[in-house]
């Protein structure tokens, strides 16, 4: 925000330069702050989010007239280090509260940052009471998890004291301090969309025909049409060249909201010239539209700088000059935080080397064991947030594998037939398993994994909608550098960030060197860290995982958002979320396909559906039970038992499925009579007694 000598001093410029024009009033462009709550970090907005609270169900046995909410942060593991993000204003308590405050937060991709809601009294002078006693329930939460949330909304539950381990952990367990729940929202600001605009003078007059040593220069001003007279609203001012000739101008950007509110707001340019005493004069100006520019270079933007003082004067006056322009462009600039919330998921991937050059102590091994452990864990457990699955694929490079025992430098990690690994625990088992099987080799290669996982990334989905993050880990020679470097073009065209990591202390800098180059006309895609530079013994492990994650990761979004721009891929609007009480949007794409389960015996099966405990008033059929749940997702609950005609085939049909919330029960039933099923049989339940009752059809626990 400029201050405001800033203004005054501005406002005194622009009103001595607007004396060389008469009866226009000069204004300049004011930048209003917006109303919200901000971090401590400095505001960057294409990586800034709006968070809001709302809490659901509160259950606490406390009292209190009103209810204030407070944020902190705390980018480390360390209880005392919480920083206060801001302060909301008081609520009246109730069962469900709605905080109307939103607290603005730079968002950082590298970082685990963790935000603690508290939750406390409202003291007299409508500021939260500073007694630990008066503080109701507290929730603490990974900003990643939110980011990475379906619909940028994340529930989480409410705590008279919560605990950063608790959060780090990633599991909800309900326990005696259960107070309910809260939902953490958060939203994007408003996107600039700046104007890139480029200009070319012709011609232009000078000071002094022989001797001139000025130089030219623009400004832009927005023209505002008053009752009485114009002002102009200052909005930016070029560089000065010294050449009137063809003076050739930097391209300069415009904001939207300030250029083109109306399609066809006059622009007015000013060219100007100024001396070596530092003197301006005024030589023309022109009139512009954003309709007008958007045509783009061509005739129909070749403007002629008319001095209005030198026109009355001169009959013959033509113009004094020629103003061109050369490059206008409006397409949006889109972050990497925007493609992160309109759905790009992100994948990683990891590779051992098990090669070494020299035999390895065991204390040299426990110690690589321990560092890899570390360095997995860092990087991902900040990737695993974007990852809905949380599945991993793992590799192995230089050794020997059985059963015969043969050279490979591409093997899957778990010996399977697929290399993915459930969860980062997944994949330290498989690489401890694997550990114990395979013999390392003195030397590896690196390429083969590479390009097993550029053609992974190709075939991994739609455009835009998945990128992957693959980590290498090697203490040994690398021998294939030529083919290391082929492998790095093929995937600067994938969707796929590379990250070599050198473990101990061997010799790195031909793989240092490898990494450090650049290709004319190609994305860097890959980035050398060597992990023993970035360990200290004497600090907290915590610290050292920070450490790891944000050195290793640090680049990894200036990599998508290249890929994503060379790619011509827009981002979509950010995903919303289905707040409808019946069904969550989860439902509607069933966990299973439809199962077959062959059966000799010909009992009759009826229906099994599940009937939510909130629905006490309900009578059941007296062939129809309620049966148990076991999990919201993947339960047997979610299907419907339908026997054939001739009892032989017994179908499990998903029993919650885009197709059956978009088919009438008329028209469901045909379907089944025409695929050879027999009736099946469901339970009338009808809305208003949902509504009564405040159940779901879902599970609604947080």
């Amino acid at each position: 925000m400029y201050s405001e000598f800033w203004y005054i001093a501005k406002l005194t410029f622009l009103k001595r330069r607007s004396q060389s024009i008469a009866g226009v009033r000069v204004s300049p462009r004011i930048s209003v702050a917006p109303n919200y709550i901000t971090s401590k970090h400095s505001i960057n907005m294409s990586n800034t989010i709006e968070i809001s609270i709302t809490i659901h169900d509160f259950a606490t046995t406390e009292t209190a007239k009103e209810i204030i909410c407070e944020l902190y942060e705390n980018e480390t593991e360390c209880e005392d280090k919480w920083t206060k993000v801001g302060t909301g204003s008081p609520v009246r308590f109730s069962r469900n509260i709605v905080f109307p405050d939103k607290f603005s937060y730079q968002y950082v991709f590298e970082k685990t940052q963790l935000i603690k809601a508290v939750f406390s009294r409202c003291s007299e002078r409508d500021r939260p009471s500073s007694s630990s006693s008066d503080i109701l329930a507290t929730s603490i939460f990974k900003v990643d998890e939110l980011i990475g949330s379906f619909g940028l909304q994340l529930r989480r539950q409410l705590q008279r004291t919560g605990s950063i381990a608790n959060a780090l952990s990633g599991t909800q367990r309900i326990t005696e301090e259960y107070l309910g729940g809260i939902i953490v929202s958060a939203e994007m600001p408003e996107k600039e969309q700046p104007i890139v605009v480029q200009f070319h003078g012709k011609s232009l007059d000078r000071k002094d025909f022989l001797w001139d040593e000025t130089a030219v220069f623009f400004r832009v001003f927005r023209l505002e049409e008053g009752k009485d007279d114009d002002s102009l609203i200052f909005l930016y001012e070029s560089e000065a060249i010294k050449n009137h000739s063809h003076p050739q101008w930097a391209e300069f950007r415009l904001d939207t909201q300030d250029a083109a509110d109306n399609r066809n707001r006059l622009l007015e340019i000013w060219v100007m010239y100024k001396d070596v005493d530092g003197k301006e004069g005024y030589i023309g100006k022109f009139l512009t539209t954003y309709a007008k520019m958007k045509y783009g270079p061509g005739s129909d933007n070749i403007y002629s700088v008319i001095n209005d003082v030198k026109k009355a004067q001169k009959k013959s006056y033509e113009n004094s000059g020629k103003m061109e322009l050369v490059k206008f462009t409006d397409v949006s600039f889109y972050s990497f935080l925007d493609y992160i919330v309109s759905g790009t998921q992100l994948h990683f991937e990891i590779g051992v080397d098990f090669s070494s050059p020299e035999p390895v102590h065991e204390l040299d091994q426990r110690r690589f064991d321990g560092e890899l452990h570390m360095a997995i864990r860092a990087i991902g457990s900040i990737i695993r947030d974007y990852t809905p699955n949380r599945l991993f694929a793992a590799f192995g490079i230089g050794a020997k594998i059985p059963p015969t025992f043969h050279e490979s430098n591409e093997f899957f990690l778990n010996f399977s037939m697929d290399p993915i690994c459930r969860g980062l625990d997944g994949v330290m088992e498989a690489y401890r398993k694997a550990q114990t099987m395979v013999t390392p080799l003195k030397e590896s290669k690196l390429s083969p994994v590479i390009n097993y996982v550029t053609r992974m990334s190709h075939r991994s989905g739609f455009r835009g909608l998945h990128y992957h993050v693959l980590a290498l880990f090697t203490r040994g020679e690398v021998t294939d550098l030529k083919e290391i470097q082929q492998a790095l073009n093929s995937a600067s065209d994938a969707p796929l960030s590379i990250l070599i990591i050198g473990m101990g202390d061997y010799d790195f800098s031909p793989l240092q060197k490898l990494c450090s180059k650049r290709k004319d006309g190609r994305r860097d895609v890959v980035q050398f860290i060597h992990l023993k530079s970035l360990l200290n013994g004497a600090e907290a492990p915590w610290l050292n995982k920070s450490r790891i994650a944000e050195t290793a990761l640090r680049q990894v979004p200036q990599h998508m958002v290249q890929y994503m721009h060379n790619a011509n891929i827009a981002a979509k609007p950010p995903i919303q979320v289905c707040r409808s009480p019946l069904f969550h949007s989860s439902s509607l794409i069933p966990d299973k396909p439809t199962e077959f389960d062959f059966e000799l015996t010909k009992d009759i099966r009826h229906v099994g559906i599940e009937i939510p405990s909130l629905m006490p008033n309900l009578i059941l059929p007296p062939d129809l039970s309620p049966r148990p749940r076991q999990d919201r997702r993947g339960s047997d609950s979610q299907y419907l038992d339908v026997e054939t005609m001739r009892g032989s085939l017994t179908v499990r049909v998903p029993e919650r499925c885009h197709s059956v919330l978009q088919t009438s029960r008329e028209q469901y039933q045909r379907r089944l009579k025409e695929r050879g099923l027999a009736r099946m049989k469901f339970p009338r339940v009808e809305l208003s007694t949902l509504e009564s009752s405040g159940g779901s059809t879902q599970d609604s626990s947080l």
